[in-house]
Parts: structure tokens; sequence; C-alpha cells
């Protein structure tokens, strides 16, 4: 399978499989770089390192947690992000991404943001002196008890305030306005960029569609961050039904013929 070199595998894409299954498919597909997702080796951090060295994988973020608060206080925050971390610095990984976490019942958004700006300090070191950078993901409404961020234009204040990278998700700004002019604004924080697709009329919680498959301008969304000079990673990050019920391997391949194909046609 072809596989053009901006192109990443999340293995939150394969949910129920093991770091031994990704590892073995992604040697089967030639698949040289991941976003290395911390769940999936967490029960033995130093074994889960060294299988994914010994494999040859490059790493070009890591994935973080969803259940951290980060805005309680600074050593609380960095002992939330240590462990990610240290597994991004041991990885080579430039960059770990985590959602922006709960907050308490009736607290104001412009409270949380506030609250993170100011408790990230003392891990915004800890990370720098290691060579990684946080970043913040922009996480759905549907998931308001791990984050806070629904969309680009408030992970961007909240990233510049804090001084931290932010992990794009298109399934979680795609319908918001004036795209390219924050594409343009913000590029210089996008530590990657995750793709998958999404179908208008269905549940819009963990539902996501190969790229192609859904109702998601994907070719105009993606043609903007070019445009705007994002040079990094488009990241396939798949999740749902639809997924599960057509099985990884042919999602994923599905995922990145798609993205390659294009890439390849706009002589990226």
């Amino acid at each position: 399978m072809s596989i053009h070199p901006r192109i990443s595998f999340n293995p939150i894409s394969t949910w129920n499989w093991t770091l031994d299954q990704d590892i073995a498919f992604c040697k089967s597909r030639g698949i040289d770089v991941i976003n290395a997702t911390f769940l999936k080796f967490q029960d033995d951090v130093d074994a889960g390192i060294a299988d994914i060295l010994a494999a040859g994988l490059k790493s070009c973020s890591l994935a973080g947690g969803g259940t951290e608060s980060f805005i309680e206080s600074e050593d609380v925050t960095l002992a939330g992000l240590r462990p990610y971390i240290d597994a991004a610095h041991a990885l080579g990984a430039p960059s770990i991404y985590v959602v922006s976490g709960p907050t308490p019942a009736r607290m104001p958004t412009d409270d949380a943001c506030a609250a993170f700006a100011k408790c990230i300090g003392k891990a915004n070191v800890y990370a720098a002196e290691r060579g990684v950078r946080i970043a913040i993901e922009n996480n759905s409404i549907t998931t308001r008890d791990t984050g806070f961020l629904h969309t680009l234009a408030s992970a961007a204040d909240v990233a510049r305030a804090a001084d931290v990278g932010i992990c794009l998700e298109l399934q979680n700004c795609w319908y918001e306005p004036g795209l390219p002019a924050l594409f343009r604004d913000h590029v210089d924080l996008f530590t990657c960029v995750q793709v998958s697709d999404f179908v208008v009329g269905e549940p819009t919680k963990f539902n996501r569609r190969v790229p192609g498959d859904g109702s998601i301008p994907l070719e105009w969304i993606i043609g903007h961050l070019l445009d705007a000079g994002y040079a990094g990673y488009f990241d396939v990050e798949l999740l749902g039904p639809a997924i599960e019920a057509e099985g990884y391997e042919s999602a994923v391949d599905r995922s990145i013929e798609w993205l390659t194909e294009r890439f390849v046609k706009w002589g990226v």
C-alpha cells in the first residue's frame, strides 16, 4: 500500500487492539509514522516504549489521557502531564496532546480557560527541558466531561495564553465559521491535524467515518490548511460503530488511500 509521508496512523483507530496488534498491522502495511497512544501501553510503559522503538516506528506525537484535571494548581497539572511528557521524550516524539480536562459543575468556561493558563507553567518548563511541546485538543461538546474547548477559536485563545500548541481535531471544528482565517492566524500552533469524516444527521458522539464517506468538506479544509502553510502530519484517527462494523484493517487502509490519493494529486 502506498502511504504519503505526511500521513500518520493513530492507534485510537484500532480501539480494541493491543499494542502488539497495532505494531503487527503497521508492519504489514508499511506504516512508519504513528501518533503514539499512551492508553495502549499504560500498564507497562517501559515495555511499550521499547516495543515501539524496536519496531522502528516514528512517533510524531503522543496522545495523553482524558481524565486528569489541569485547572487546580501547577503541581497537580505537572503531575498529570509528567508521564506523557516522559514517554514522549523516550520515544523521540516532539509533542504530546491532551484534552483540556474536566471542570466542576457550573464552572464558566471563561474561568476554566483562565485557570488552565495559570496552571500550565511548571509543566511547560518540564516539557521544554525534555524537548517536548504540550498541545491541547479541541474536543466535542458530547465529551464535556473530559474537556471544555469545543472550537478551534477557543482552543487558539487558550493555547496563546498558555503558551501551548494545538492538536487540531477536524471532527470537532469543521462546522466552525471562518476556518481559513483561523488556520492562517494559528497554523504555528498546530502540532498535528486529525482527520476523519462524519455523516450529518447521525449521533455525534464517537461516530466517525472513513474520509470521503461522510458530510465534512475535507478536501476544502485540508486545502486551506496547506495554503496556510501547515507542514506537519495528517493523523488518521477513526472511532465508532461504522469503523467497528467495517473492520479496522479496511477502514484504516481506505483512510490512508483517500489521503494519499489527494496529496499526490495536489503535489503535496
